[in-house]
């Protein structure tokens, strides 16, 4: 039986002082979020880069602190980092793993299109 493998996502900006933050509650595996940034806008017919796109990628999932927002209290198996800075958006990951050694880096700090670019599930 597959467990959940939920997530927790956070958007910061260096320019600007509010951060945010997401649940995933399953499927949060670095393939997932690839596919989530690497889709593109109905309004750009592009994938996500600026802060706003971003808030829109995100906006189904609950907002960490809500109440739909993990009300088991369930642990996070994946963190994940998105970074905005002058220079272009960057993402790290981490991951928890079960036998209790902590959180464990995944990838990153890497350019937003390369972790979109190592992730994405390919066609076969």
């Amino acid at each position: 039986m597959a467990r959940s493998c939920p997530a927790l996502i956070s958007l910061v900006h260096v320019q600007h002082p509010r951060q945010h933050h997401w649940w995933l509650a399953e499927d949060g595996f670095p393939q997932r979020i690839a596919g989530l940034l690497g889709a593109p806008l109905c309004d750009h017919h592009r994938p996500a880069r600026q802060l706003h796109e971003l808030l829109q990628v995100f906006a189904p999932l609950p907002p960490l602190g809500s109440a739909e927002a993990n009300p088991d209290g369930v642990l996070a198996s994946y963190r994940y980092l998105i970074q905005l800075r002058p220079h272009g958006a960057a993402l790290s990951c981490w991951r928890r793993y079960p036998e209790g050694l902590g959180w464990q880096r995944r990838c990153g700090p890497m350019p937003l299109d390369a972790f979109v670019e190592r992730f994405s599930v390919r066609a076969a």
